[in-house]
């Protein structure tokens, strides 16, 4: 079976970060950051096989960019597949209660 290669952009990067560090400062649960952090890892890993298997974003014009989501826990990561170069593109890891049409 091919797999896909991961990729995650910087603002991902910067997105994962933020996560981490509000639930470890804001939250006081540093175990609990470090289990979603790893969650989200593995999660967005888990994308090399199958990544079509995620439905698209529910708005036109991200979808007609590609733009899929994979849900994890109270989180929502947006990513695009490229086919010809069997790449997964992970573009942003956002709450999925902010305006996220607004932010993408």
């Amino acid at each position: 079976m091919n797999s896909y290669n991961v990729f995650v952009s910087r603002t991902a990067k910067n997105d994962l970060m933020d996560i981490i560090r509000y639930i470890k400062s804001q939250l006081l649960a540093p175990i609990t950051a470090d289990n979603m952090l790893e969650l989200l890892n593995d999660s967005m890993q888990g994308l090399a096989e199958f990544p079509k298997k995620h439905p698209l974003v529910k708005d036109d014009r991200l979808a007609s960019l590609g733009y899929r989501i994979l849900r994890v826990k109270n989180y929502i990561v947006f990513f695009s597949v490229d086919d010809e170069k069997k790449e997964v593109n992970i573009e942003r890891i956002l709450h999925a209660r902010r305006d996220w049409l607004s932010i993408l």
